[in-house]
């Protein structure tokens, strides 16, 4: 029964993201229906408190959640949608690329924890760009056993030196690929780099060759799109190096709205069928991205490896991996102290205005609590 529940979810979701006209309808509404729920979530939560006494014995880095490991902050695009253009112009962002050291260090804690799933992308950045990014993965996967190793990339380098061959046959769990569209001229518009013909021939080269090994890996291509889904749909790049290879392991999908990177990206950098993401309220309860930790590649540890606004050593820096364990940083006054701060109505700089602003609830609580047991 559930086989054929899956096998009827995925046709119902191939059909919406291949017709044109449905995702354009199906998309569309969703900007409206997530901004309605999440009004309704957020005034339940409210009123029903985790209290910082409960939430204390459970503060921890726990297995059930996720590590990032952001091998490195350089990227080689300049997306209108993203920070990283803006912190590079103004000199604010520290970049570099995380040595083996720090990174072994990093999932030889993180496995002893039981840990599962490491997220490779960082803050801000290409995890390609790292020129030592395929041993980091032969590390993760085949070294430490980590299962769900992924990461999510622009698909600029794919191609060189065969990566899309090499991260499926080291056993990468998923490959999330963040492009513009299936127009050139407009991807160069909203990438701001001249790399379309290669990012598209790196999609299809690495769904060929997943499909080739019997798909081993999840991919899912993720559409930051200016243009509307079925402009998308009906293009010859879109039908010729994509679609084709569409599966229940292989999936596409498009932006319904778009983060604002803690107030970094204005109203005036949404373009064509962009829409901004409107700032949820923001109730004195932390947020769950708080709970899954991200080193950054100098080794500093930080809270939420979601997004900055300047730079990601920032103010929710809470140690270095290389003075202390990651679980003894994930107990220490730092970070609790920040996580207090939200009970409170003190928030980091960073989390001000972040649209990604997502309250914990009682039944995050219950099922973190039981998992910690």
């Amino acid at each position: 029964m559930k086989r054929i529940a899956r096998k009827l979810g995925w046709r119902i979701y191939h059909f919406v993201h291949t017709n044109g006209p449905v995702a354009d309808f199906v998309y569309w509404g969703a900007f409206y229906v997530q901004n309605f729920l999440r009004a309704r979530q957020y005034k339940k939560y409210s009123k029903q408190h985790v209290t910082p006494e409960e939430l204390f014995a459970h503060r921890q880095l726990s297995s059930e959640a996720y590590l990032v490991t952001g091998v490195t902050n350089i990227c080689n695009a300049k997306c209108t949608f993203c920070a990283y253009p803006k912190v590079v112009a103004n000199k604010t962002l520290e970049t570099g690329v995380m040595s083996f050291d720090v990174f072994k260090k990093a999932v030889d804690e993180w496995a002893k924890l039981g840990g599962q799933s490491l997220d490779l992308t960082p803050v801000v950045g290409d995890p390609l760009v790292d020129p030592n990014l395929l041993q980091k993965v032969d590390y993760a996967v085949n070294k430490a056993g980590l299962k769900d190793v992924y990461l999510t990339t622009n698909a600029i380098l794919i191609n060189k030196n065969d990566t899309y061959k090499k991260l499926i046959d080291l056993g990468i769990a998923a490959v999330f690929i963040s492009t513009q569209g299936a127009s050139k001229e407009v991807y160069e518009k909203i990438y701001g780099v001249n790399h379309y013909d290669a990012a598209m021939s790196g999609i299809r080269n690495l769904m060929e060759y997943n499909r080739s090994k019997g798909e081993p890996a999840r991919i899912v291509v993720r559409f930051r799109n200016h243009e509307k889904p079925s402009q998308i749909i009906r293009s010859p790049d879109f039908k010729k190096n994509i679609q084709p290879y569409l599966s229940e392991r292989v999936r596409v999908n498009y932006t319904v709205d778009f983060d604002n990177w803690g107030g970094t990206i204005k109203p005036e950098d949404m373009t064509g069928n962009m829409r901004l993401r409107v700032l949820p309220p923001l109730l004195d309860v932390p947020c769950k991205n708080l709970f899954n930790f991200a080193v950054r590649h100098d080794g500093r540890v930080r809270l939420c490896g979601c997004r900055l606004t300047t730079n990601d050593n920032d103010d929710l820096v809470v140690g270095n991996i290389k003075d202390k364990t990651l679980e003894e940083i994930s107990k220490g006054d730092e970070a609790w102290g920040i996580i207090k701060g939200f009970y409170e109505g003190k928030r980091p700089h960073t989390c001000l205005e972040c649209t990604f602003y997502q309250p914990i609830n009682e039944k995050w609580f219950k099922e973190r609590a039981a998992n910690s047991h």
